[in-house]
């Protein structure tokens, strides 16, 4: 078969594009760190991709869950160990007060002290996160405990109604009174648990909230703020209160009698309930705990996982770059000698 100048010049033009899209290729690859840039340039990396991308992403979105139930948490922590030291020093001050050496106006400075440390009470148990009051279950935009001025006296309110309607009242209140103002209005009750829950993994969720009546306590002498409820009263030199049962209508009142010695039982009641909540807050952060080291292990595997199957090695993209580069430059040489050539030169 002869062979024309013009197939030498073709032949010698289409191994020079060959080499330069050659070249182009691999200085593409070098300079994205990636294997490929279509997806038809290898379908079997691209479908991978696609897989491993995702399960980066995924892990991504949990750890950024777990990084907000574990700061919901510590801060939660943080209020109930708060609340622990105050009950702590209400205690003390109560054994103090039961001590037959306390004048009237020791026991008014204690009154004083035992004030304050409702109110903090109070404040601990709004505490807030992120503009979520933690401990209002659902009604996370609103503080949930609330000091109230009634009728028949000072009375803590959960999130919209009070939190023990007949609870513990002076013994100097008008039985007609009490019965009125439970007639009028409605006692907190748990009807259902308002759990918040965050996806912290494969189908993984964990609550992230601890409800304010879990801590508390809620109902006619059931709660931490009755307890002091009846303290402020054994400090104005009481030994009575009353209390009315709202289930009945209308509600039945009744006289309990008390003793400060008998509030360190009330106490360490209340004491326990909080030592409750916070060991099953420990629980779940223990919990969350332990999902975090496992997803940074996750992250760290699909992250290789995808490193391995998207980027080039860059010393063997660097030698190929430079391979293709010399490979380009000699096509480019000796093309050049060819295409020179004519058939003049030959009859010369």
């Amino acid at each position: 078969m002869r062979i024309t100048n013009s197939m030498m010049i073709a032949n010698t033009v289409r191994n020079i594009n060959n080499a330069a899209r050659r070249l182009s290729e691999a200085q593409e690859r070098m300079s994205s760190q990636k294997k490929i840039q279509l997806a038809s340039d290898d379908p079997v990396v691209a479908t991978r991709a696609i897989k491993y991308r995702n399960y980066v992403s995924t892990v991504e979105q949990y750890q950024k869950n777990v990084d907000d139930v574990t700061s919901w948490q510590e801060v939660t922590e943080s209020a109930i160990g708060d609340l622990s030291d105050v009950v702590q020093q209400i205690r003390t001050l109560t054994v103090k007060a039961s001590s037959d050496t306390m004048t009237t106006d020791n026991l008014a400075d204690i009154k004083a002290q035992i004030l304050e440390l409702r109110d903090e009470a109070i404040q601990i148990m709004n505490t807030s996160y992120a503009g979520r009051y933690v401990f209002g279950g659902f009604s996370t935009g609103e503080e949930p405990y609330a000091l109230t001025l009634t009728d028949v006296g000072d009375t803590v309110m959960f999130k919209g109604q009070y939190l023990s309607l007949g609870g513990v009242v002076s013994a100097d209140t008008d039985d007609a009174a009490i019965t009125a103002f439970c007639s009028a209005n409605t006692q907190y009750e748990t009807v259902t648990a308002e759990t918040i829950k965050y996806n912290i993994g494969f189908n993984s969720d964990v609550i992230v909230n601890t409800e304010g009546q879990n801590v508390i306590g809620e109902g006619a002498g059931t709660n931490l703020f009755d307890t002091i409820s009846k303290l402020l009263l054994g400090l104005d030199g009481m030994t009575s209160y009353k209390t009315a049962d709202t289930s009945t209508d209308p509600a039945t009142i009744t006289t309990e009698t008390f003793s400060l010695d008998g509030l360190l039982t009330d106490l360490d009641d209340d004491y326990d309930r909080i030592l409750k909540a916070q060991a099953t807050l420990g629980a779940r952060m223990n919990y969350v705990s332990r999902v975090a080291e496992r997803l940074s292990t996750d992250y760290e595997t699909y992250t290789t996982l995808k490193s391995n199957n998207e980027d080039v090695d860059v010393s063997e993209a660097s030698m190929e770059v430079s391979t293709a580069e010399y490979v380009y430059e000699a096509s480019l040489s000796v093309g050049a000698k060819a295409i020179t050539k004519t058939l003049i030169d030959y009859l010369a």
